[in-house]
């Protein structure tokens, strides 16, 4: 005797399983897109604000600029939300389960890393590679896209099951340079926790504070670089102001007190030398030694085994000329 199937059944109970599925997964498409039409909503408001901050911006002010998107969001959500929508009219990153707001891509701010990447691809371009406006990993509810990196070129991935800079297991840069126009010296000094987090390998973090420009069409600029084998890497090892005008005593106070930079650490145009008491000189040509702030080359290669031979030139690590940079930053301001 033939045995009948129940065809039927099976039949009715994969219509329903596949109703049932669509239907769920209808509701999590009008969900996540519900979620981000809030968001952008919020993306809107948040750019008008950061729009206005540069104009508005007083020196007296060292308090933070962020502005809050949106909590209790996940690494896995946030991910795939910067992987539909890669292109924002505002910078945005994940701080510990908590969407920010914090930067506008302007001419001044863009200006300064891709002037810093060109200069340090113009000394070594054969060993290292640079990039920008990655989503970097950096802990278990952190995520950023830093303004530029750098790393060595052929820098080993990590392996299996240890941490890596993004899901598809890319190695993390060894440099970050963030740049800050709208957000506030204190946003920038406070990413720095986040890129030394116990997850990454990153070593050096270098800081860029654009100032309004004053009436008289001076500026001030303030340069920090973090080093992680420092004994204290979330103090920057040398602060440098190298604008055209003094910075205001509440960024001296910020600086010296809150940062926690020795006096003799905190140098430049507007500053005196502790030792001999005489000003600094001001940053008015190129190649004024105060005014190259070395990256070392130690942190920057970070004992890569793929460089090789060492040179001279390589141990001595890359020489930024802040006055290169100065005069990108006027050139902008057209002042």
């Amino acid at each position: 005797m033939q045995k009948i199937q129940p065809v039927a059944y099976f039949t009715c109970s994969r219509a329903r399983s596949q109703v049932l599925l669509t239907t769920s997964t209808q509701e999590t498409k009008e969900l996540v897109l519900a979620k981000d039409r809030l968001l952008a909503k919020g993306l809107d408001l948040a750019k008008d604000r950061l729009l206005a901050l540069p104009q508005e911006e007083s020196e007296k002010y060292t308090g933070s600029r962020e502005l809050v998107l949106r909590e209790n969001v996940s690494l896995d959500a946030y991910l795939k939300y910067r992987e539909r929508d890669p292109d924002l009219s505002v910078l945005i990153y994940l701080d510990n389960g908590t969407i920010k707001a914090y930067e506008l891509p302007t001419f001044p701010h863009s200006r300064v890393s891709a002037t810093i990447k060109v200069s340090m691809g113009a000394w070594n371009r054969a060993d290292l590679v640079y990039g920008d406006d990655v989503t970097l990993i950096l802990g278990a509810n952190s995520s950023k896209e830093p303004d530029s990196w750098v790393r060595p070129k052929y820098r080993i991935r990590p392996g299996p099951g240890a941490p890596a800079a993004n899901n598809l297991g890319a190695a993390y840069p060894t440099m970050i340079i963030e740049v800050g126009h709208s957000q506030s010296l204190l946003d920038l000094h406070r990413k720095v926790a986040l890129y030394f987090s116990p997850r990454t390998t990153i070593q050096i973090v270098l800081l860029v504070k654009i100032f309004k420009p004053k009436g008289n069409n001076t500026i001030t600029l303030i340069v920090a670089k973090y080093v992680r084998t420092s004994q204290t890497p979330l103090i920057p090892k040398q602060v440098i102001s190298f604008g055209t005008a003094t910075p205001h005593q509440s960024t001296i106070n910020y600086i010296t007190n809150t940062m926690g930079v020795p006096q003799n650490c905190f140098i430049g145009f507007g500053r005196r030398d502790p030792v001999t008491g005489n000003n600094y000189p001001a940053c008015n040509m190129a190649n004024i030694g105060l005014y190259l702030m070395n990256i070392p080359a130690n942190e920057l290669f970070d004992g890569d085994s793929t460089v090789r031979p060492f040179t001279q030139a390589i141990n001595q690590g890359f020489n930024l000329d802040l006055y290169e940079i100065q005069e990108a930053i006027r050139n902008e301001f057209n002042i």
